[in-house]
C-alpha cells in the first residue's frame, strides 16, 4: 500500500543521511528572471471519485526545458511527509495510489538534463475521500483480482488489523500487518493472499480485542492475457513439516524467455495454487523480486534489461496491489554516487533489500579497465549501494578498491563476469554486511558498521578464505553460491549450487548449508549439509522457518520438460520432507505464515 515509509579514492564512502522529519520538498530550481521562459504543469487522470485506494495517473506537461527533460515526483503526505515516489527519469507521467485518506501534495521537479543543477517545478493538491460512509468497513475489489481493498470506518485506538478467512464450516483466519488509527478516519487495508474464485470474510480488530462483524469478498479469476507457471508438488508434506509457514513466495526469473505477459513473482499454498501475483503487464514492468518484505511489500528489479547476467535499469518497490511505491533508476542513482566520489554502474541487479534502520541495499555492476596479465582488460565489478528513504545513495562500496583482479573464478575465469555478486546478508552482531561474491566462490564480510565504516573487507569465508572448516566431509566449502543469509549473530545458511564439485564429480548434487562463525578463533563449522537431490548450476536460495526447520531453493534445474525450480523444505537433520516445483528458474522462494510476515532476519 501507499505509505510513508573519504572521498577522492574508490572507497566505501557515506554522506550525512537525510533528517528523517517531516519537511516540505524544496526543488531546485531556475534564477527569477529565466522562469518566464520556462513552464511546468500537473495533469492528473482521476477516477470518476477521489477515493482512497483508487489509482491516479499524473503527467507534467513542459515548455522551455529542452528535447529530452528528466522529471521526479514527489508526495506530500496529509501528515506534511515528503516522500519521492519516481527519482530523476525521461517518462513524464507516473501512476499512484494514495492509501491514507486526507489532502496530499503533488510535487512534479523538471530539469533541462539529468546533470542539470537548474530545474523547474509544479504543484498540485488532491484529496483522497474515504470509502466509509457510515460506521461500517466497506470491501471493494482492486485492479488484481485476487486483492481486496477492506476500509474501516473512523474507530478508537491506536492501531488494528484485519482478519480474512476462507468461508466455510471452519474459519482459519490470517491477519494483514496492523495499520496506525488517524482519529476521525477511515484505515485501509490491502488483503492479499487468497485463492481465485472463493468467498473469504473479512473483519477489523482492534488493538483493545475488539472485532468488527465480518463481510463477504469474492475474488475473481486470474486473467488469460497473463501466462502462469505451473506448481507441482513433488513430494507431499511428511513429518515434521513447519505447517505454520504455508505460503510460498516465488519470484522466477524466465531465463531465455520472451514476453512481459509472463508471471514471474507470485505466491502459492502448500498445493501450489496460486493465492498472490505481481501483473508485469497492468504495471508495465518486467523483471524478477528479491525479497518480500515484512508488512507486504515487494523488492523488484526490472525495466530494461542490460547484459545476460540479471541486469536491469530500474529499482521499484511495490505493494500487494501492485501499486509502485517508490522507483528509482541507475541514471538517478548515479548522480548521487557522484556526490559521494563514486563511479557511475552499469546495471543493479540480484539483491535489493531493506535494512534494519529503514535504507536499502542494493547490488550493481562497474566497469573498469585494468593491468590484467600485462594487457589493458576490462573487467566488470561489484557495487554495493545504501540508499535511504527517497532511494538516494547514502553509502557505496566499490570492489575494485578492496579485491585483486588478478583472481580470477577457478572454472569461471572471465573478467566480465569476475564477481558476480548475488546476495547480501545483514549481520546482526556487528552491523557490517556479508556480499556472496558467486565466481569467486567467496563470501566477504565488509565494514559497513550502519553507514559509517569504510568498507575495508574484514574476513573472507570460502575455499581459501580466512576461516579454518570443521566438516564431517571431504569437500566442504560451498561454490558458485546463492543467498547468503545470516538466521543469528554467528550463523549463516547458503544455498551451495556446487559447480567445482561437479566439475570434478559428474554426480554431485546441490546442497543447502549452514556455517556457524567463530570470528575470534576464524573456525566455521557446518552443521547442516543437506543434499538437494538434484543440481542447481545457478540460482537458489536459503530460510530457516519457524520450528527450525530449513528451506532452500534449487532453482536452476533443467528438466525433459523445460526449466525448472524447486522450494525445498527440510528438517534440521537435512532431512528433505516436503518438495514444490515450479515450471520455470526461480530465481529465490521463501516459506511465509502470510504475505505480510516475511520470516527472513535481513
Amino acid at each position: 500500500m501507499w505509505r510513508f515509509m573519504t572521498p577522492s579514492r574508490e572507497r566505501a564512502v557515506a554522506r550525512r543521511a537525510l533528517a528523517r522529519r517531516p519537511r516540505r520538498h524544496h526543488p531546485r530550481v531556475t534564477r527569477l528572471e529565466e522562469r518566464r521562459l520556462l513552464s511546468v504543469t500537473l495533469v492528473e487522470t482521476a477516477p470518476s471519485v477521489s477515493y482512497v485506494g483508487a489509482p491516479v495517473t499524473w503527467t507534467a506537461r513542459t515548455s522551455g526545458l529542452g528535447s529530452r527533460p528528466v522529471f521526479q515526483f514527489s508526495v506530500v503526505s496529509p501528515a506534511g511527509d515528503t516522500q519521492v515516489v519516481r527519482d530523476f527519469g525521461f517518462g513524464n507521467s507516473f501512476t499512484w495510489n494514495p492509501m491514507i485518506q486526507g489532502r496530499y501534495e503533488i510535487v512534479a521537479e523538471v530539469k533541462p538534463g539529468l546533470w542539470s543543477p537548474h530545474g523547474q517545478a509544479a504543484y498540485a493538491p488532491y484529496t483522497a475521500l474515504s470509502r466509509v460512509m457510515g460506521d461500517t468497513a466497506v470491501v471493494s475489489p482492486m485492479a488484481n483480482p485476487l486483492v481486496a481493498l477492506y476500509s474501516a470506518p473512523p474507530s478508537p485506538g491506536s492501531s488494528m488489523y484485519v482478519q480474512f478467512a476462507r468461508e466455510g464450516p471452519t474459519l482459519s483466519w490470517q491477519q494483514t500487518s496492523p495499520l496506525p488509527i488517524v482519529a476521525g478516519e477511515s484505515t485501509n487495508f490491502i488483503v492479499a493472499g487468497m485463492l481465485p474464485d472463493t468467498t473469504y470474510l473479512m473483519r477489523d480488530v482492534l488493538d483493545n480485542g475488539t472485532i468488527s462483524a465480518p463481510l463477504a469478498f469474492t475474488t475473481g479469476s486470474l486473467p488469460s492475457y497473463l501466462t502462469f507457471p505451473t506448481f507441482t508438488v513433488t513430494k507431499p508434506p511428511a513429518a515434521g513439516i513447519d505447517p505454520s509457514q504455508a505460503v510460498i513466495f516465488h519470484a522466477g526469473v524466465n531465463k531465455g524467455t520472451a514476453g512481459i505477459n509472463i508471471v514471474n513473482t507470485v505466491a502459492t499454498d502448500m498445493s501450489g495454487n496460486v493465492l498472490w501475483y505481481y501483473d508485469p503487464v497492468a504495471n508495465g514492468y518486467a523483471g524478477y523480486a528479491q525479497n518480500l518484505e515484512p508488512g507486504g511489500t515487494v523488492m523488484i528489479i526490472g525495466g530494461h534489461a542490460i547484459g545476460n547476467a540479471g541486469g536491469y535499469d530500474t529499482l521499484r518497490q511495490v505493494d500487494l496491489a501492485g501499486d509502485t511505491l517508490r522507483e528509482t533508476n541507475i541514471h538517478a542513482i548515479d548522480l548521487g554516487l557522484a556526490a559521494l566520489h563514486q563511479p557511475p554502474i552499469l546495471t543493479l541487479n540480484h539483491e535489493a533489500k531493506l535494512l534494519p534502520n529503514g535504507d536499502t541495499v542494493v547490488l550493481a555492476t562497474t566497469p573498469k579497465t585494468v593491468d590484467y596479465k600485462g594487457t589493458p582488460t576490462r573487467f566488470i565489478g561489484a557495487m554495493v549501494i545504501v540508499l535511504n528513504q527517497n532511494f538516494q545513495p547514502v553509502w557505496a562500496w566499490n570492489a575494485f578498491h578492496w579485491l585483486s583482479t588478478n583472481r580470477l573464478g577457478t572454472d569461471h575465469p572471465i573478467p566480465t563476469d569476475w564477481l558476480h555478486a548475488n546476495s547480501v546478508t545483514w549481520s546482526p552482531e556487528d552491523d557490517n554486511l556479508v556480499v556472496s561474491l558467486r565466481t569467486q566462490d567467496w563470501a566477504v564480510k565488509i565494514d559497513y558498521a550502519n553507514g559509517t565504516g569504510n568498507g575495508h573487507i574484514i574476513w573472507k569465508l570460502g575455499a581459501g578464505g580466512n576461516f579454518t572448516p570443521i566438516a564431517n566431509t571431504p569437500d566442504p566449502w560451498f561454490s558458485h553460491q546463492h543467498d547468503m543469509r545470516y538466521i543469528n549473530n554467528t550463523t549463516l545458511l547458503v544455498f551451495d549450487d556446487g559447480n567445482t564439485r561437479r566439475a570434478t564429480n559428474p554426480t554431485a548434487d546441490s546442497r543447502g548449508q549452514e556455517w556457524v562463525l567463530n570470528e575470534q578463533n576464524m573456525t566455521a563449522t557446518l552443521v547442516v549439509n543437506a543434499d538437494m537431490g538434484n543440481y542447481s548450476p545457478f540460482l537458489g536460495s536459503s530460510e530457516l522457518l519457524s520450528n527450525g526447520n530449513l528451506a532452500f531453493t534449487s532453482g536452476g534445474l533443467v528438466t525433459k520438460t523445460g526449466p525448472a525450480g524447486q522450494s525445498i523444505e527440510v528438517l534440521p537433520n537435512g532431512t528433505i520432507i516436503y518438495v514444490q516445483q515450479m515450471s520455470e528458474f526461480e530465481y529465490r522462494s521463501f516459506f511465509n505464515t502470510t504475505l505480510y510476515s516475511s520470516g527472513l532476519l535481513d
